[in-house]
């Protein structure tokens, strides 16, 4: 198995702020691997033990944040029993609660897109700053593929924005530009790419005490708003009549918010994890990651195309249809 220090590398300036610098050696995307949890939870851990550190910035070498999960590691999940999924989620679900528990402050450097379990990552950051790029997306995608988030992103999307609206993007797997989520909140800042680390360090220096707003004595849970109860109750009657039961991730979202904003952040983070172990023991799940990702990846990329016939550009019914030519 890759090293922690192959894909991430932890370097400490002499003011003690930390960066954390993701990278794959191999030039591809940052995706969350089990390599990649493993090197995440032994950097987190070094960071919280270490006096020397007086802050982080969590930052991506790459082109991108972070692509999400990798999504072998996801389908290998529905091969597996509960308690190894367990075993394997449970450590990077507590490795990011110590990220944003540690008493230091941690910002998260976002320079392109962060998706998926990245966000999630983010999400455990005490800030999100982003840099102005017009393609850049940012969101919690799971559901659009038959998932659901994992990592803590059904928690903590709902307590940093509105938990009306974030409910339905996730059931929506929508995604957002900077923006968007500034717009909404949950993002801190959007600078240009060439200050994003810069900005990242001084933010860094001028929140020293930072926490999250659920960790603060005091911070009341959207749970007692007027209109919780009755949200909810609409939510799930339209899931039930628009899905028919075929689709566990619009339902098992919605489930994870509104049980867990009733909760302190621990144990949602284990009502989500046990949520998100749930829904890989739906066949109909199982179904949707396969056709929703490998084989339309694999129909994208014309994997059984024979040999000699090329790609449609001419007939647009055709090739959307097929993906062959029939010249």
């Amino acid at each position: 198995m890759m090293q922690a220090e192959e894909m991430m590398a932890l370097t400490v300036d002499g003011d003690g702020i930390a960066t954390l610098l993701w990278r794959m050696p191999d030039g591809s995307p940052n995706v969350l691997s089990e390599a990649a949890l493993g090197a995440l939870a032994a950097m987190v851990e070094r960071v919280a033990q270490d006096d020397a550190i007086r802050g982080v910035i969590v930052a991506s070498g790459g082109e991108m944040f972070c692509a999400g999960a990798d999504l072998k590691l996801i389908a290998a999940f529905f091969d597996q029993t509960p308690e190894e999924v367990w075993e394997m989620m449970a450590p990077a679900m507590a490795a990011l609660r110590r990220l944003e528990s540690c008493g230091k402050p941690v910002v998260a450097a976002i320079n392109g897109h962060a998706l998926g379990g990245g966000f999630e990552l983010a999400l455990a950051c005490h800030a999100r700053i982003v840099a102005d790029a017009s393609r850049l997306r940012l969101g919690l995608p799971e559901a659009r593929i038959g998932l659901m988030p994992g990592l803590g992103g059904t928690q903590r999307l709902a307590r940093v924005s509105d938990w009306r609206l974030a409910t339905q993007n996730m059931i929506q797997g929508t995604t957002w530009t900077a923006e968007e989520a500034l717009a909404r909140g949950i993002v801190t800042e959007i600078v240009p790419a060439s200050a994003l680390l810069a900005r990242a360090r001084q933010w860094v220096v001028d929140n020293p005490q930072a926490r999250q707003p659920w960790d603060v004595k005091g911070w009341a849970s959207p749970a007692a708003q007027p209109g919780f109860e009755a949200f909810f109750t609409e939510l799930s009657a339209g899931i039930a009549r628009a899905t028919w039961g075929n689709l566990p991730a619009q339902r098992l979202v919605a489930e994870a918010v509104y049980h867990g904003l009733q909760m302190p952040i621990d144990p949602a983070l284990r009502r989500e994890l046990r949520l998100f172990i749930e829904i890989t023991r739906h066949p109909s799940a199982k179904a949707m990651v396969r056709t929703n990702f490998f084989s339309m990846k694999e129909a994208r990329n014309g994997k059984r195309r024979p040999a000699g016939v090329g790609r449609c550009c001419t007939d647009r019914v055709s090739s959307v249809n097929t993906g062959f030519c029939h010249d």
